[in-house]
């Protein structure tokens, strides 16, 4: 007698689909561009660290590379991409339609394919903070009591959940757009850098990514007030009213996985005409 597969339910299917995903995401022509990128911000870290002027310290060379490079533009810009290719690029083949046929659920998948960019975009974002410190570390003349390995540890942290809301942005912009990068490009250079260095309303900088990301990075790295003006010039930084940034990132990663769940899940991606 034969029998039938064990379904495999909700985690696991979204399991598999972490799994499958991030396979794809490896195996990726894109990995050839992430380690050239990386490359070449160590390298360019270097020069200018050796071409620093004399009372620029490492750890201010660290910090605002680490931000206004690596967590502002090219972790975001990576972890867009890739969870575009992720959740978009079988919609975009039409092989999203054999996944649709099988008896699964399309809210694990999606999620699966959420978890693998985040994944993906926190590895990205960790080499890029270590090619930035090993550009730097190199030049002792920078450094003085020590080499700021907790620094560039609270920037990694800070890029890792800044990943997981940027790729639930991209998922939910796959689910609901033809064109997602395009709307990814608008997000990134529109509303996140205009409202995240604007002098606005709390209220509208903390319905953003980078905003919180940054008050994690200024409380963990105790910055001074010479280095949070560099980091934040728009606002003076007040360490005993930064609220609360974790759950600031976490409603905004929940309510944008939510709508991109209830949209892969109820829209007919086959009558779309292809481009």
């Amino acid at each position: 007698m034969s029998t039938r597969p064990t379904p495999l339910g909700f985690f696991g299917t979204m399991r598999e689909s972490t799994r499958q995903t991030l396979a794809r995401l490896v195996r990726h022509r894109v990995r050839w561009v992430v380690l050239g990128g990386l490359l070449l911000l160590a390298g360019g870290t270097w020069l200018l660290g050796a071409n620093a002027h004399d009372r620029v310290t490492g750890r201010h060379l660290l910090c605002v590379l680490s931000w206004w490079v690596l967590a502002t533009v090219l972790m975001p810009w990576a972890t867009l991409y890739l969870g575009v290719h992720a959740a978009h690029g079988d919609i975009e083949d039409r092989t999203v339609q054999y996944l649709f046929l099988r008896p699964v659920g399309r809210a694990p998948v999606l999620l699966g394919k959420w978890l693998a960019t985040a994944i993906a975009g926190a590895i990205v974002g960790a080499f890029g903070v270590v090619a930035i410190w090993v550009g730097l570390a190199s030049h002792e003349r920078l450094w003085g009591d020590g080499h700021e390995v907790a620094t560039a540890g609270v920037f990694a942290v800070a890029v890792a959940i800044g990943a997981a809301a940027y790729a639930a942005t991209a998922v939910l912009f796959s689910a609901a757009f033809r064109r997602p990068l395009l709307w990814a490009a608008l997000f990134v250079v529109g509303l996140q850098q205009l409202a995240a260095n604007l002098p606005v309303s709390t209220a509208l900088r903390q319905m953003t990514i980078a905003d919180p990301m940054r008050r994690i990075v200024l409380d963990g790295i105790h910055a001074d007030a010479r280095l949070a003006e560099i980091l934040w010039p728009a606002s003076e930084f007040q360490p005993m009213v930064a609220g609360e940034p974790l759950q600031d990132l976490a409603w905004f990663t929940g309510v944008c996985l939510v709508l991109a769940c209830w949209l892969y899940s109820r829209t007919e991606y086959e009558s779309r005409h292809r481009d």
